[in-house]
């Protein structure tokens, strides 16, 4: 199995892939949260005491989703929200907890920069394309690049411990998107 793009070495994809696992950590242990959750995330870390419109100015996202995401990040206990003291309509978001140490631990390898780290989520995005990219598509690039030529085992075995059948079906569909493929002489998948 082998990935795109090929430029990456063999440093930098165990470099992303351990910033992936910090992320995932910091997002209640979920791989499968979209990597566009962890760009507000992040987002929200760089910026205490931020609001949802200035969220939706900096990166550009639809209200519906940033809801959706605000509302998940809450109730996983990664983001606390409070009232303004002059407009009790106006709610302030800041990281917290473990979300917050985790979220150190992912900022790192990126010279504790929230803009590397949200360059770096960006440009993972935009890999993939169409489709809406989660951690765990991210962590599968990262450890096909690592490991290169490598048999589907070996990524599942360095994977979330989470379902096979969902693990199986994200290597099926990067495969299927051309991310990654089968090298069939070798029966690696």
């Amino acid at each position: 199995m082998r990935a795109l793009p090929t430029d990456i070495t063999k440093t930098k994809a165990d470099k992303i892939g351990q910033i992936i696992d910090h992320l995932v950590a910091a997002l209640g242990g979920e791989p499968s949260c979209p990597i566009r959750r962890a760009v507000i995330f992040v987002d929200i870390d760089e910026h205490p005491g931020t609001t949802q419109t200035d969220i939706i100015n900096r990166l550009g996202i639809e209200k519906s989703s940033l809801n959706r995401d605000i509302e998940w990040l809450y109730d996983y206990g990664c983001i606390m929200r409070t009232s303004g003291e002059s407009d009790s309509r106006v709610i302030h978001i800041h990281s917290c907890g473990y979300a917050k140490k985790n979220l150190e631990l992912a900022l790192d390898p990126c010279d504790f920069s929230h803009k590397n780290l949200k360059n770096l989520l960006i440009d993972l995005i935009n890999l993939f394309g169409e489709h809406k990219p989660t951690l765990r598509d991210a962590k599968i690039i990262s450890l096909v690049c690592d490991h290169g030529p490598s048999f589907k085992q070996d990524v599942l075995n360095d994977l979330y411990n989470g379902p096979s059948s969902t693990d199986n079906r994200a290597i099926k569909n990067l495969i299927q998107q051309g991310l990654i493929y089968v090298d069939e002489e070798q029966d690696a998948a």
